[in-house]
């Protein structure tokens, strides 16, 4: 595989289960690099790297679902080689959730479960007004609320304006995307944050909405970016999701 659209840190051909992973709004792939050591030795982690960021930087970001989906979908034939799970955190979440079922429409195989961490249900609309098309101090000043922009690119006025274009497509697609109400056979494991303002118990809940399997729910100490704070705790929780099938 040598797509950009894949980031593989530790390749291992004799793996017999990949675990997906996608970033939430504005992330990439390195994101998910503390986890790669303590994978078991029969998972290969793939972390998805997805235009305007990384080894794509110079891409042109998607800003639509849709796009974002046709570009996965064009490599369905890697995603559905061997037996896999995808992890998504925020944005990541329901981009996972749309590449399942666009799967199953297709009658490819599915992953064996999802792992949606700090996300709203997909089919729900946020109860948070957009801010991905507000001038660029408002839209500045709506990432700093965030805490999930690192300080060294909003306070780097060239950085700012170099991934500025990315934000605006991520959030774009984070704010209008609303998923159809339509129930996967997968299981879904959902984590979240005990102190998320973003993202409310009922649209927690709403996940089984989206799954014929019970969902089972997982709670952090920490914020919308607890994947950041509580990282290993998070690590450990998805270890333990990938090698209990």
């Amino acid at each position: 595989m040598t797509s950009k659209l894949f980031s593989i840190p530790k390749p291992n051909p004799n793996a017999t289960l990949r675990l997906f992973c996608f970033p939430y709004a504005g992330g990439a792939p390195s994101i998910f690099m503390p986890w790669v050591n303590d994978m078991p030795a029969h998972i290969e982690l793939v972390a998805v790297q997805l235009p305007g960021r990384g080894a794509r930087l110079m891409e042109p970001a998607h800003n639509t679902m849709d796009a974002l989906i046709t570009e996965l979908m064009s490599h369905q034939a890697f995603i559905t080689q061997k037996p896999c799970i995808f992890f998504g955190h925020s944005l990541g979440s329901r981009i996972a959730y749309e590449l399942a079922s666009h799967l199953l429409q297709t009658d490819n195989a599915i992953p064996l479960k999802i792992i949606a961490s700090g996300s709203r249900a997909p089919h729900l609309k946020s109860h948070k007004r957009p801010f991905y098309n507000l001038p660029h101090d408002e839209f500045v000043e709506e990432l700093k609320s965030l805490n999930g922009t690192p300080k060294e690119i909003l306070e780097n006025t060239e950085l700012m304006e170099l991934f500025l274009p990315l934000l605006r497509a991520d959030f774009e697609i984070a704010e209008c995307y609303q998923a159809n109400k339509d129930a996967l056979p997968t299981p879904i494991n959902v984590l979240f944050g005990t102190d998320d303002v973003d993202v409310t118990a009922e649209q927690i809940d709403a996940w089984q909405d989206l799954s014929a399997a019970p969902i089972t729910k997982h709670e952090f100490n920490g914020d919308h970016f607890f994947i950041n704070t509580c990282s290993d705790e998070v690590k450990q929780t998805v270890i333990r999701l990938v090698t209990n099938l």
